[in-house]
Formats: C-alpha cells, structure tokens, sequence
C-alpha cells in the first residue's frame, strides 16, 4: 500500500478515535447515572465515582486532536488557503483546551445549584471557560472549511452535506444548551446531541482536509487568481 495512503488511514483513523473518546458520556450510564443527568463536566468533578475515567480519556482524546492537528499542519499543501491552515490551528486548540480542561475538573455540580457562590469555586469558572474556548475553536474550525468548500462551487456530494448538516445541529443544539442552562432547566439530552456532533467533526476533519482542504482549495487559490488576472485584462482594455 502507497505511504501517502497509509498516512491517511492512520491520520483518520487517530483522529476518529479522539473523536469516540470525546464522547465518553455514555459510560456514564453504568458508571455514574447520577451525573450523567446534568453536565457532561460533571462526570470528571473532584469526587465523582470513576471520575479518572472521564478525566484520562478526555486528556487522550485532546492530545490526539493535538497530534492530528500537528501532522496536518506540516503536510499541508504550501498553496492551501489561509482558512485551511487557520481551521487546522483551531483544531489542534480545540484538543489543547480540551486536555488542559480534563486536567481542570469541577469541584462541584453548577448546573445543580451545589455550588453556592461561584467565587468560592474557581475551578468551576476555569473550567468553563476553557470549555467555553475549546468549543469555540472547533466551531472556528467547522466553519471555515464549511465557507470554503461551498465556496468551490462543486456539485453537491455527501460531505458537503454531512458539513451542512453536521454545522446545523451543532450551532442549534448548542444555542439551545446554552439556553437551557440559563433557565435552569436539564440539558443533559441537547448537551450529548452536541457532543455527538463534535465528535463528528473531530473525525470528519483530516478527512475534509485532506480530500477538500488541499487539493481542492488549492485550485481555489488558482481559480481567484485567474479570476483577478481577467479583470485587471478586462479594465486595462475597457477601463478609463
């Protein structure tokens, strides 16, 4: 088999395993149902029955997207677009918060009114905050291979589906999140919808990286460029 395909399949393949670690929550389901009914963070909370489970696999997973991120990066077309190199960088920030937040767990349930006043908690604030950035990033990182492949023109395939697709669930779903935490209300369900779809996104991403991401905007960068070339041709010849 050809290293160029070897190296695919084991990038894919690390990276849709950082993805199924990421959603660890259904192990909550025979290891702690309790916690399993309010925040995904509440299952690595300081105390929390096989908190070192969640804790160890969110720290795989994050530094496997790291891992991904950096092997992306420095096998990357040399004419790939900006948005391409910029989604990779997210990406691989997306799996640094991710660690550096699983080494950061809860001291106690927010979402469960047991906190009390959070500034008694600063593990609490810091751990939602990096949460809050990780997300951030890969929602980032989604979104600009999202504009740029639209972008090609192509005709529709699966994958520009499945990013349409994948990139309405995720921002419903975490509005909605968002939402329900604000009201007081359980958003254990839209929560793990949510995390499925970064799950998603976390395996998708080499994949469209590699079959979109390089070749394909790599002949959009020639496409502007000859697009550029014609109308400085079309305002020599019939500019004032």
């Amino acid at each position: 088999m050809p290293k160029q395909i070897t190296n695919n399949l084991e990038l894919i393949g690390l990276a849709s395993l950082s993805g199924l670690l990421y959603s660890s929550w259904p192990l909550a389901y025979w290891l702690n149902p309790t916690a399993n009914r309010g925040l995904a963070s509440n299952l690595g909370g300081i105390g929390q029955p096989y908190n070192w489970v969640f804790i160890i696999l969110d720290i795989i997973s994050g530094l496997g997207v790291c891992a991904v991120a950096v092997w992306l990066y420095g096998s990357a077309h040399p004419r790939a677009h900006s948005l391409t190199k910029l989604a990779v960088i997210n990406y691989g920030l997306f799996g640094l918060f991710t660690a550096l937040d699983a080494i950061l767990p809860v001291d106690c349930a927010a979402d469960q009114n047991q906190c009390g006043a959070l500034i008694n908690h600063p593990l609490v604030i810091w751990h939602g905050l990096i949460s809050l950035t990780s997300i951030a990033c890969l929602t980032f990182s989604l979104m600009c291979i999202w504009w740029l492949v639209i972008r090609l023109g192509k005709k529709p395939s699966w994958l520009r589906y499945m990013l349409k697709t994948t990139l309405v669930v995720w921002l419903f779903f975490g509005f909605l999140t968002g939402i329900l935490l604000f009201l007081n209300r359980s958003s254990a369900l839209s929560q793990h919808v949510f995390i499925i779809a970064c799950s998603l996104w976390t395996g998708l991403m080499p994949y469209v990286i590699r079959h979109e991401g390089i070749t394909s905007l790599d002949r959009l960068n020639k496409t502007i460029k000859i697009r550029r070339r014609l109308a400085r041709v079309v305002k020599s010849q019939f500019g004032a």
